[in-house]
């Protein structure tokens, strides 16, 4: 008896196992299309959009939508200061942050090589929600960029993009000390804060 129990529990362990392993697989799956859509649409059309911002931020735009929650992103960068935001100036902090790393990071898309993008196997991943999935862009003119996109499962079973890590460089934890930074520079002011979030944000685009 005691090995019919011990046989089912392998068994039962493998099939978890590889549901498991199943589920996180689609998180590379969503990058691959984020990838291609990035491709498809703004690498392969750059001569039209280098001269059409507002097209350009569109099209990223419409990328995006459907697997970055801006307004959970911006929870994140501004971290215990959230709470104590009003309404108003939650949608128009997660507002500036979308505007503002659309057009940054769009432009950005323009130097890539649209032939050499490449979304690696997925590798050994932590103990946490996230999964990660590594993608090497090759710019044209030379160079690499290494982009860890860290993919988070929705309850509705959708993944979602929850954080970029660019070149080794953590971009939701960098925005959230700057954020913080900025609330002490400006003594505690949430108003004076994001205004001089929205400017160190137009400087950098």
């Amino acid at each position: 008896m005691s090995k019919i129990v011990m046989s089912f529990f392998f068994v039962l362990t493998a099939f978890c196992s590889n549901l498991a392993w199943s589920n996180v697989d689609g998180a590379r799956d969503a990058v691959i299309d984020v990838v291609d859509a990035f491709r498809k649409d703004i690498v392969a059309d750059k001569t039209v959009l280098a001269s059409n911002p507002a097209l350009l931020e569109q099209r990223v735009n419409a990328i995006l939508e459907d697997v970055v929650d801006f307004d959970d992103f911006s929870k994140k960068v501004m971290g215990k200061y959230y709470r104590r935001a009003t309404a108003e100036q939650r949608v128009r902090f997660a507002t500036v942050t979308k505007d503002t790393l659309l057009k940054t990071y769009g432009a950005s898309l323009l130097e890539l090589d649209a032939n050499r993008i490449n979304v690696l196997p997925l590798g050994p991943q932590g103990q946490g929600r996230e999964t990660k999935v590594d993608v090497d862009f090759q710019m044209e003119a030379g160079g690499m960029l290494n982009i860890s996109f860290y993919m988070e499962q929705s309850k509705a079973g959708k993944w979602m993009l929850s954080n970029v890590v660019i070149n080794n460089i953590n971009f939701g934890l960098t925005f959230r000390k700057q954020f913080a930074v900025m609330m002490e520079q400006n003594r505690n002011d949430i108003e004076a804060a994001i205004s001089a979030w929205r400017d160190s944000l137009a400087k950098k685009s």
